[in-house]
């Protein structure tokens, strides 16, 4: 089958951890490569102001591999926003593309993606169109509700509804996505598939603690706090800094022997080097919330803020830590968290939207129902000082992550696709 996937905001071969790349671009891209593995032929359409690899520039193309073709439409603009004011063009250079007018199904990756799927439809003014699928990953209702904030643009909470009324089959990443796609869009139930992301398990799987360390430069008498990801608000960076904070101040001794790792950068800006300057976060000055954040890890000597790396080193930070935490004011699965339970790391993640899925409380990790950094503090206390308990509970990690496979994730969506679409609508496409 010929399949167009969508990830316009972010292209999935950009570095996850910097800018607007995160644990969608490592989905888009393990996806896409699951569905070539099963025999079809993929088109990758990015519009990533950063470029098609994350080093700028528009209009390239990027062949993958034999079936997989990554292709960055040339438009004129910066940043997300400017990406989501430019929909209209975004759709009507889809509709001029050869290879997204010879798909046989559309799976689109996040808002600006499905709107501009849905408005190529309404332009071309077509009778049949090939089935749409959606991923969220976020959706900004529920990034409202859980952050306590009305963060999230009119536009966004607008075209999303819309999105969950026309799209063909929207995908959730677990059950708790599923009820969020109800309850705050209005899905139809029947309309919404489960398919859990999957996990590298040729790459994220457990080795030694003392070689990864080696590798990484890290000391072996040190306890290692580790935190992933983009650094802002709705990702709970500061409830991670602050509760190491917390830590000085309830066990002191610990903390000396204490090193909290930031792996990652500023959402929205590029990585720079590594930090433990006067301004560790580059581009840190742009809003209160990240000149607090500069403020609070210059304050606290443990931590420590280092640049987003490629997989086959962050496996090496998951070996080498003894403990993740996950911190985030809302979150609809959390990769980071399933990527260390494959290698082995138990972690300490916040009670919402997807975590709960991948760590078990008390089994595979520990689940904290607020972000109050006193109650952070203890859960990292508690795992630092019981190597016995961490070294179990990374062990049931270990089990719970093989359910998570990136085959059964897109067999489930193609699996789901003839039940969604409308009768005759694949068959007039020549899809399945």
């Amino acid at each position: 089958m010929r399949i167009s996937v969508l990830s316009l905001h972010t292209s999935p071969a950009a570095q996850p951890g910097q800018g607007d790349a995160g644990g969608m671009n490592v989905y888009v891209d393990q996806s896409v490569r699951a569905l070539a593995a099963a025999g079809h032929r993929v088109d990758v359409f990015t519009a990533d102001p950063g470029g098609i690899d994350g080093t700028g520039g528009t209009g390239q193309r990027l062949q993958i591999s034999e079936s997989i073709t990554l292709h960055h439409l040339p438009v004129d603009a910066r940043t997300k926003d400017e990406l989501a004011d430019a929909i209209d063009e975004l759709a009507r250079l889809l509709i001029d593309h050869p290879g997204f007018r010879a798909a046989e199904f559309v799976w689109a990756h996040y808002w600006i993606s499905a709107e501009a799927g849905l408005r190529a439809h309404d332009i071309a003014g077509e009778s049949v169109r090939p089935p749409l699928a959606v991923s969220m990953h976020t959706i900004g209702a529920v990034k409202n509700r859980d952050s306590e904030t009305s963060h999230e643009r009119p536009q966004r909470l607008q075209a999303e509804e819309r999105i969950a009324a026309e799209a063909d089959l929207l995908v959730a990443a677990t059950p708790a996505e599923r009820r969020d796609l109800i309850s705050e869009l209005r899905a139809d139930q029947d309309s919404i598939v489960i398919a859990r992301p999957g996990v590298d398990h040729c790459l994220y799987r457990p080795a030694a603690k003392s070689a990864a360390r080696q590798r990484l430069g890290l000391p072996d008498d040190e306890a290692i706090v580790l935190y992933v990801g983009r650094m802002q608000f709705i990702k709970g960076t500061d409830v991670a800094v602050d509760s190491l904070a917390d830590l000085r101040r309830r066990n002191p001794h610990l903390a000396s022997r204490t090193r909290g790792i930031l792996l990652g950068a500023v959402s929205g800006v590029d990585a720079g080097g590594t930090a433990r300057s006067a301004s560790p976060l580059p581009g840190s000055g742009s809003s209160s919330y990240l000149r607090q954040l500069t403020t609070a890890i210059s304050a606290e000597p443990s931590v420590e803020v280092r640049p987003p790396v490629p997989a086959h080193v962050l496996v090496d930070y998951y070996r080498a830590a003894d403990v993740l935490i996950v911190p985030s004011r809302s979150e609809s699965f959390g990769l980071v968290a399933a990527e260390a339970a494959a290698s082995g790391l138990p972690a300490i993640a916040s009670a919402v939207g997807g975590l709960p899925e991948i760590v078990e409380h008390g089994h595979s990790g520990l689940l904290i129902a607020d972000h109050n950094p006193h109650h952070w503090a203890t859960a990292i206390e508690t795992l630092l000082s019981d190597e016995h308990f961490r070294a179990e509970l990374g062990a049931h990690g270990v089990e719970r992550a093989d359910r998570f496979d990136w085959g059964r994730t897109v067999a489930a969506v193609l699996d789901a696709l003839p039940a969604a679409v409308p009768a005759g609508c694949c068959e007039a496409l020549g899809v399945f």
